[in-house]
């Protein structure tokens, strides 16, 4: 369990491969969650101490490269996907980057949330309840967020 409820969390030691809210697009259903001990454990050290696991989230060179770019985006603000494509180089590349952005395995800490659209709505959150998860990351940052009604 997650301030931000159930997640499937990857680990091995201090590496984190995985860490995705139940109820998204790759997890869609909570049926007979069993919380494992450790996990838990890693996951509760993991919010207190970010800084001391390593993410090792798994990619394509590409999902990679827009993955270290969301990583440099800071806490509280927020970039674009435009940005985020000339960040990586690749400026034509927008809707890849959306993409790239919606498989990232390893929420909350490489920062898809802190990702919105060039019309400054929100656009989508593959994890967890979705748009609904991403609105509270950000709040919880202090984000000032777009228009409720210009959710996406």
């Amino acid at each position: 369990m997650t301030p931000w409820g159930w997640a499937i969390l990857e680990h091995y030691d201090q590496l984190i491969y995985r860490l995705e809210f139940w109820g998204g697009k790759r997890y869609p259903g909570i049926q007979n969650l069993v919380s494992d001990p450790i996990s838990q454990e890693t996951v509760d050290y993991l919010f207190l101490s970010p800084h001391r696991f390593s993410l090792k989230p798994q990619g394509t060179e590409f999902q990679q490269s827009v993955w270290q770019a969301l990583l440099k985006i800071p806490y509280g603000t927020v970039k674009t996907y435009q940005e985020i494509a000339m960040a990586i180089g690749r400026p034509q590349s927008v809707r890849a980057v959306a993409n790239a952005i919606g498989a990232n395995p390893i929420c909350v800490f490489i920062p898809c949330h802190r990702v919105i659209r060039s019309d400054g709505t929100l656009g989508g959150y593959s994890s967890g309840s979705g748009v609904d998860l991403k609105r509270q990351l950000m709040s919880a940052e202090g984000i000032n967020l777009p228009s409720a009604d210009l959710s996406s």
